[in-house]
Formats: structure tokens, C-alpha cells, sequence
């Protein structure tokens, strides 16, 4: 199994960083992806990557909450360098718009979101990408851009049955992130598994939010994504093997992972 967005970096888990990542691989887990938020994750990023190399994946991106008016353009120029000059990113993101958390800089979150989008087009790389309470807008811009996007998952996916058809519609093979939401009491997710299909999935933690049932409440970690995988394999009536195997061959063939 791949942990395709996790935050094991942050400083959650100090310390414990590096035995979050052990206990990840002892559950089955052989990659956990890292997705960037901004200029200040550049370097935990890396030294988590240089400590576990074979187990860890980065990205570098701009979070649509990190876009502020007084220092987005800056830190987006930034990691515009950091992608063109490193050759060891699997993706751009996290990047996307959030119309949860922040209303007043959509004009600002639109623009950097595009950027980011141009950039993983540029550097053959895939967005990762993160939707909260914007999918009017998102879908406006990507419509816009239809013919020159990268390939993209959408991290945490919480849209509907008709924003599935609607993203089809403008890019065949978009993925979708399913994590902890999906084991909730109340979730709408599971409905949905059917129509997404186990090709489009990517299993995710969003360490260290969001952990799933039965660890709800508690700090996430990449060692958590068995009970992800589980609750899929029921609601979609497969073996957990089979969204094992299909999880991790979308994951790899997403991000380029050996």
C-alpha cells in the first residue's frame, strides 16, 4: 500500500518522525508521499526524505490557504525555482483553492493555483491537488485549461457524483484521493466508491488530520491506512488485496515511483 499525502514532516510529530515512517512500512505501507504547503516545508521535507529515502516521496507546492497578499508571489517564485532546479519531485502540490478557510484571496488563490498547474504541466510532473468549497471555481479554470494539464489527483476528495462526470469531462484519467472521511459515520464517500471505480483511487492519510475510524480523534499517521483500505474492499465488495494491488499500481504509475 502507498500513503500518497501524508504530513509526517510537521512538526505533530517531532521526534517521532522517523518511527512513524517504521511503523508505516510494519503495517505494509512501502511509500508514503509528502506533499508540500509552502517555502517553509522545503526542508523538513528533505530531511525526512534523506532520512528515509525508500520509503518517502516528495512534493513541493504552494497551499491555497498559504496564499497571503503580502508573501505569496514570493514564495511561489521560490518554489517555481525549487521544482525547475531539483529532479527529485514526484509532483506539485499541494496546490488548489480553498473557499472554506479563506473567501478574500480567490483572485490571488486562482492565480498561484494556475502557476502551479503551468509548472507541473513544464516539468512532466502531476498536481496534487486540494478543493474545499471551490468546485465551481476549480472547475472553471481547469475547463479553461482543457488540453494543457498535468495529470492530477484530488487530495481528500469531497465533491459529488456529478463533480466526478463534470472533472471526467475535462480530463479522462483524473485520480481521487480517498482517506479517513471515507471510514466516518455520516461520510457521503462511500456511495461514491462505485462511481469513482478502484482504477481512479489513491489511498491517503492526510497525516495528521483526518484519522480514520476506529483512531478518530487521535493524531493520523501513515501506519493508519490499512483501516482505509479495509473500509473500501467492504463497501466495494472486493478483497482488500485487490485494493492493495490497484491502489498501489495507480500510485506508481501517478507519480512515477519505482
Amino acid at each position: 500500500m502507498i500513503d500518497t499525502h501524508s504530513h509526517l514532516y510537521l512538526p505533530d510529530y517531532g521526534e517521532d518522525k522517523c518511527a512513524a515512517v517504521d511503523r508505516a512500512l510494519a503495517v505494509g505501507v512501502s511509500m508514503i508521499v509528502l506533499p508540500g504547503v509552502d517555502v517553509s516545508t522545503i526542508e523538513p521535507i528533505r530531511e525526512l526524505h534523506a532520512l528515509r529515502p525508500e520509503a518517502t516521496a516528495m512534493c513541493v507546492g504552494l497551499h491555497p490557504t498559504d496564499v497571503k497578499p503580502d508573501s505569496w508571489s514570493e514564495q511561489l517564485t521560490r518554489i517555481i525555482s525549487e521544482a525547475q532546479s531539483h529532479s527529485d519531485y514526484v509532483a506539485i502540490g499541494e496546490t488548489g483553492l480553498d473557499l472554506y478557510w479563506e473567501q478574500d484571496t480567490l483572485p490571488l488563490q486562482l492565480e498561484a493555483f494556475e502557476a502551479q498547474l503551468d509548472l507541473a504541466d513544464s516539468q512532466n510532473l502531476p498536481a496534487v491537488i486540494h478543493c474545499r468549497n471551490a468546485m465551481p471555481q476549480m472547475l472553471d479554470l481547469l475547463e479553461s485549461k482543457r488540453g494543457r494539464l498535468p495529470h492530477m489527483v484530488f487530495h481528500c476528495y469531497s465533491g459529488t457524483a456529478d463533480d466526478i462526470d463534470a472533472l471526467r469531462k475535462i480530463q479522462a484519467e483524473v485520480m481521487f484521493g480517498i482517506g479517513g472521511v471515507v471510514t466516518f459515520k455520516k461520510s457521503p464517500l462511500p456511495a461514491l466508491l462505485h462511481r469513482i471505480g478502484i482504477n481512479h483511487i489513491l489511498l491517503e492519510t492526510d497525516a495528521p488530520w483526518l484519522a480514520p475510524t476506529p483512531m478518530r480523534g487521535k493524531r493520523n499517521e501513515s501506519s493508519y491506512i490499512p483501516y482505509i483500505a479495509t473500509k473500501i474492499a467492504e463497501e466495494m465488495k472486493i478483497h482488500i488485496d485487490e485494493v492493495d494491488h490497484m491502489t498501489t499500481k495507480s500510485a506508481k504509475s501517478f507519480f512515477k515511483l519505482p
